[in-house]
């Protein structure tokens, strides 16, 4: 057995053994919804916020993994969207950014986020289930954003409803995602034109000289505070995305994606080979932690990458990315969860399991798994 298929095998054990059984049994009987992470014991986290963003995400991974039939997640899927999805909100006023036992105002909020999000899931019930409902959501939500978060006079969308002075990358990131997926599991085209837009505003605004830039200001320009802070992380995920965006259309993104490669090559990783949570535009580390997100990011980047030219070197890439979130972010943990957060020398910074990460795990692992399906 070599290595990659060796990587691959693991990947699926930990997928079907231990992660999708383990979070199968953390939706909510009574709401619907699905719990904001797990303690390092396996038990629930006892949280006062539950965010919005982990109900798509998990109904992603649960719709996925019923797809490539490693689990049947059909009635989970379902609840999530039925019952889990208006604790938040709806297609029509917006999802919030969390509901709280105790209200505060940042968890009322609508988000670009979470909406992005919200249009994934309702793509991945569309697909699992053919249902005219979630299409006309996902229709709806997308009105939704062009009234009340669309920029009449820069373009792009605000952060947040009623705040017109920010905006960032990592938002349009996710929507870029979610339009692509709208579109593969719709055939509609307007889908396309709409995430081309987004592709336009990252050739646009987004890319800088050397780097994608995150924080902005209205009309694009840097956030004067932050604007220098850089995602190694979101480097690699972009570079998944756009090799994803040529399949689809045929415009050649080979050029940009040397550019990201090269940035977050020589500036992004600490010495122990994991990619750093945050840098500055110069490639200066500023936080030497890293989160497990980053690499699941990189695994992708890799995977892109010798789809794109299938060298031993990126071969040999895809299994030590593999490995590295083995050794650091699985093992470390009980079957099942993960490590999320380990600082430079590789310890634990954390002593539960965000749910959210594991849409990032997901994607990674079946994206491994697809392309030795297809090699």
């Amino acid at each position: 057995m070599d290595s990659l298929t060796f990587q691959t095998a693991r990947c699926q054990h930990w997928l079907t053994q231990h992660a999708l059984p383990r979070w199968l049994k953390t939706q909510s009987n009574q709401t619907g919804t699905f719990v904001e992470g797990l303690l390092a014991d396996g038990q629930e986290l006892s949280h006062n916020l539950i965010r919005f963003r982990v109900q798509p995400r998990q109904l992603y991974v649960f719709a996925h993994a019923t797809e490539l039939k490693l689990i049947d997640g059909r009635n989970l899927v379902n609840t999530a969207i039925e019952h889990g999805f208006p604790h938040f909100g709806s297609v029509v006023s917006g999802y919030r950014f969390a509901i709280t036992k105790h209200g505060d105002v940042h968890s009322e909020s609508i988000n670009l986020y979470e909406q992005a999000f919200a249009l994934l899931g309702f793509a991945w019930h569309y697909r699992l289930t053919k249902s005219k409902d979630s299409l006309i959501s996902m229709e709806s939500i997308y009105e939704f954003l062009l009234t009340h978060l669309w920029d009449t006079k820069y373009g792009g969308f605000f952060l947040t409803e009623g705040n017109t002075t920010n905006k960032g990358q990592n938002p349009h990131m996710h929507l870029f995602e979610a339009l692509m997926v709208s579109y593969e599991h719709t055939d509609n085209p307007i889908w396309l034109e709409r995430a081309t837009q987004i592709y336009q505003l990252f050739r646009s605004q987004f890319l800088q000289i050397g780097h994608l830039a995150e924080f902005f200001q209205t009309d694009f320009s840097l956030d004067p505070e932050i604007g220098s802070h850089v995602d190694p992380g979101h480097h690699y995920e972009w570079i998944w995305l756009l090799s994803h965006y040529e399949k689809l259309t045929g415009v050649n993104v080979a050029g940009t994606i040397k550019t990201l490669f090269k940035f977050a090559q020589q500036y992004g990783h600490n010495t122990n080979g994991l990619v750093r949570d945050e840098i500055y535009e110069n490639g200066t580390p500023l936080r030497s932690t890293s989160r497990l997100w980053c690499q699941t990011e990189y695994l992708k980047a890799c995977i892109a990458l010798w789809e794109r030219d299938p060298t031993d070197s990126h071969r040999a890439a895809i299994c030590q990315a593999v490995e590295l979130i083995f050794t650091h972010y699985l093992n470390p943990a009980i079957h099942g969860l993960w490590v999320d957060q380990v600082n430079e020398t590789g310890q634990p910074l954390n002593r539960h399991s965000p749910a959210s990460s594991f849409y990032h795990l997901f994607l990674a692992f079946s994206e491994l798994l697809r392309l030795t399906d297809e090699d």
